[in-house]
């Protein structure tokens, strides 16, 4: 019977694990056939048999690039990896199961559960593959054709054997192969009564209050390779092989290890690069980044900010004001005074220890200008130049892009003109409307092109044919209506004067009509839509700092130095400076400003609520960026996720954060696919071993503290559950039918811990939980940092 192990993680999401799930019939070509007998009567024949014929189809030689739900170590990645053992997770349930080894008995196999997956996944070292001696995953491709039947066959390869009629699809298509030396294949490919092992079905079912990784729920089909990079290090290729028509040359090295070359077909493969034994992993790694373990493990001042000595009691008010700068992420830069004096004054990157509080008496014109947002402190002589700094790099920024300064021009032309037309046709509805006192309705008709002939044809699509007329028999304001209903008189009353366009403009930019001005602001913004909206990209670009050089935003190496991470809040004055700098290019009149002002969407961007600038963040300077690339980084506002704004690697190994809020906890963890299968440490020892779990009802997945595999590991630990060889490497020797090897030792292990009866089997779900290894998640919260694997 199938078996199912359950691993529930305290994240807030359980993991099913399942021996296998196979089809019923496995892919192939099939025939049923019915007939027909009355008993005691000969029919004669009368009464024909019938046959049908039906194929039951699965991938073959190649996989949908959506098929490969995950991998296992990452594409590329470099860690200490020592202990991991490869794995990959499809899509397709049933993938592993779809097929048989022997195309020949794909119904005379026995039981189901003795069916073995037809797919293994194999990990080769650099220069153990002759095709590929870096490892980097080069591939032979050919056709189906030539890797099942070449014209001119060598025989000291070992081909798949799958008869032309076995194979689906077209046999010229192409297929990734790759050729494994005999001697290679024989130790590092498992044996055919070990391949059920290295395979199962995950089930994820996730919880709606989870916080932290985000596994995608469903049923996905797993296999791991049997062997563990080299202790080495060195570049590693994993191959997910088709091993159908391969029986010949896994009987042969499961006999007596000695076969010829061995071609296969790979249907995905990826590279990584594993440490030396010994080398820092991601647990280590994050610790050092957060504890120092040179003072008693002592927890590190993550706030980014220059590290100073604090000023001894008594200090005068100088060194402490000083210190608390230092304290708030201010650091002393030099600074040259109009009169040409030598001095320093402080600067403050949009990165602060504290939240950020805005300079005090800015005006609305102090934005127009670096000089406007200089902060001199009388009291003590000192300049900060923080936000004046930021509009003069914003200033720089847009001066240097060619293609924004001329987007930026060619903007304010626009919006002077069609401001200039909107501002027009209320000159015109002035003549005979209050424009000042109407409503936003009012002004959207009197602003379109021609609004009495819109106003007419909209009665008359109405289908109101006598209201039509009636508006077109009204007097129009101004004249009189002859006595008997006669034409009009010559003689007409003195015309309304109408406003005009300047007037009009300046009384829309002005304080007199502030209800109008904003409908009008909102025409004049709907109107320049299309043409704002490369500005804006740009903008927000901006906003979240891309253009920005680095030094601007940490002015000191200090402040993040090597294997370190610095949280930060974001100074939004900070942000506004530097935005008001890049918009300072091609201003023109102080009309064409006001104009610009109406119209750009990004003026309205801090009062959008749907706008979001950041507002906290996180630098981290560690190899770890390039080791684990897909390093999940997420603030948590209690429950509440905080949206990720911005996430890039900015120079080597520098990388940065950006959230839209505040959190009050950070986590850092391994993906999720950092889910991995592998070995441990022992503890005190050293060497490597298994630490056992819980099989038992409402305790499976647990970690038993203290139960390991050997239970003596001695100097040695697993080594000697290692298949034996020369050459170093390390696979393990399962053996399923052999006590003394893995899967017997592990089995009655688990017995003597109790987590096993004595006649129970270790299939394929209870002995891939024992080698699991949960994903390293780490919490930072303002009070404490506490860490849970």
């Amino acid at each position: 019977m199938t078996r199912i192990r359950t691993l529930r993680r305290a994240a807030g999401f359980t993991l099913d694990l399942t021996d296998d799930l196979q089809p019923r019939i496995p892919a192939g070509q099939f025939s049923i056939g019915a007939t027909q007998a009355i008993e005691g009567i000969d029919t004669g024949g009368y009464l024909p048999g019938q046959t049908r014929y039906f194929e039951v189809r699965a991938p073959q030689f190649q996989l949908a690039p959506a098929t490969v739900h995950a991998v296992n170590p990452f594409p590329d990645s470099v860690g200490a990896l020592d202990r991991t053992l490869a794995h990959i997770t499809l899509r397709g349930r049933t993938l592993p199961w779809a097929r048989t080894l022997d195309p020949d008995d794909i119904l005379d196999t026995g039981p189901a559960l003795a069916r073995p997956p037809w797919l293994a996944l194999v990990v080769f070292a650099a220069g153990e593959l002759p095709g590929d001696p870096e490892a980097t995953g080069q591939t032979e491709t050919m056709t189906v054709e030539d890797l099942l039947w070449p014209s001119t066959p060598d025989p000291s390869v070992v081909r798949p054997r799958i008869s032309r009629h076995q194979v689906v699809g077209d046999p010229s298509r192409p297929v990734e192969t790759i050729v494994v030396p005999g001697g290679v294949f024989a130790e590092v490919c498992p044996r055919q009564d070990e391949l059920r092992y290295l395979a199962h079905v995950r089930t994820v079912h996730a919880d709606a209050l989870l916080r932290g990784e985000d596994p995608i729920p469903g049923e996905f089909a797993t296999l791991f390779a049997s062997r563990l990079p080299n202790t080495a290090g060195g570049r590693h290729v994993a191959h997910l092989v088709s091993l159908e028509g391969c029986l010949d040359a896994l009987d042969t090295a499961g006999s007596d290890g000695g076969a010829g070359d061995v071609r296969l077909a790979s249907l995905h493969h990826w590279s990584f690069d594993a440490l030396p034994s010994g080398a820092v992993g991601f647990a280590e790694r994050v610790h050092d980044l957060l504890f120092d373990d040179d003072h008693g493990a002592a927890a590190r001042d993550l706030l980014l900010r220059m590290p100073h000595a604090q000023p001894e009691p008594g200090s005068d008010d100088a060194t402490r004001r000083a210190a608390e700068r230092l304290d708030q992420g201010w650091v002393p830069l030099p600074y040259q005074v109009a009169s040409g004096e030598e001095t320093f004054a402080w600067y403050r990157g949009p990165f602060t220890a504290r939240p950020a509080r805005p300079p005090a008496g800015l005006s609305e014109d102090a934005w127009a200008a670096a000089e406007g947002l200089l902060v001199y402190d009388e009291h003590r002589g000192m300049f900060d130049t923080t936000w004046a700094s930021a509009w003069s790099v914003g200033r720089a920024i847009a001066l240097a892009d060619d293609d924004f300064a001329a987007r930026l021009n060619a903007w304010r032309t626009r919006v002077r003109h069609r401001g200039a037309a909107l501002a027009q046709r209320l000159a015109a509805a002035s003549a005979h409307e209050d424009i000042h006192n109407a409503d936003a309705a009012a002004l959207a008709v009197w602003s379109t092109p021609r609004p009495r002939l819109r106003a007419l044809t909209e009665l008359a699509e109405s289908g109101s044919a006598e209201t039509v007329i009636r508006a077109l028999s009204e007097v129009v304001p101004g004249e009189r209506r002859a006595a008997g209903g006669g034409a009009p008189p010559t003689q007409t009353a003195t015309p309304p004067r109408r406003k005009s366009v300047r007037r009009v403009l300046n009384d829309l930019l002005g304080e007199t009509a502030m209800a109008t001005t904003t409908a009008f602001g909102s025409m004049l913004r709907e109107t320049m839509a299309e043409d704002s909206l490369p500005l804006d990209q740009w903008l927000r670009r901006l906003r979240l700092l891309h253009p920005v050089p680095f030094d601007h935003l940490v002015p000191f190496e200090a402040m993040l130095p090597p294997e370190s991470v610095r949280l930060f809040h974001v100074d939004t004055v900070w942000l506004r400076a530097v935005q008001a700098g890049a918009l300072s290019a091609g201003e023109n009149s102080v009309t064409d400003e006001a104009l610009a002002a109406l119209a750009a969407p990004w003026r309205q961007a801090s009062q959008d609520p749907d706008e979001t600038w950041p507002a906290a963040g996180l630098l981290m300077r560690s190899a770890l960026t390039r080791e684990c690339p897909d390093l999940v980084i997420q603030g948590w506002h209690g429950r509440e996720p905080a949206r990720l704004l911005r996430r890039d690697v900015l120079d080597g190994d520098i990388l940065l954060v950006l959230f839209d809020r505040v959190p009050d906890t950070l986590e850092l963890s391994e993906p999720p696919e950092g889910l991995s299968f592998g070995i441990d440490p022992h503890p005190e020892a050293g060497v490597p071993v298994v630490n056992l779990r819980a099989l038992g009802p409402g305790d499976t997945g647990k970690t038993l503290t203290g139960v390991y595999f050997p239970e003596d590991p001695g100097a040695a630990g697993l080594t000697p559950y290692l298949r034996p060889g020369a050459t170093g490497r390390r696979v393990l020797d399962l053996h399923p039918h052999d006590n003394t090897r893995l899967l017997g030792a592990l089995r009655d292990r688990l017995v003597a811990a109790g987590q096993l009866a004595g006649g129970d089997e270790l299939g394929p779900a209870a002995f891939a939980l024992q080698l699991v290894n949960i994903p390293f998640r780490q919490f930072i919260d303002p009070v404490s940092i506490s860490g849970e694997v």
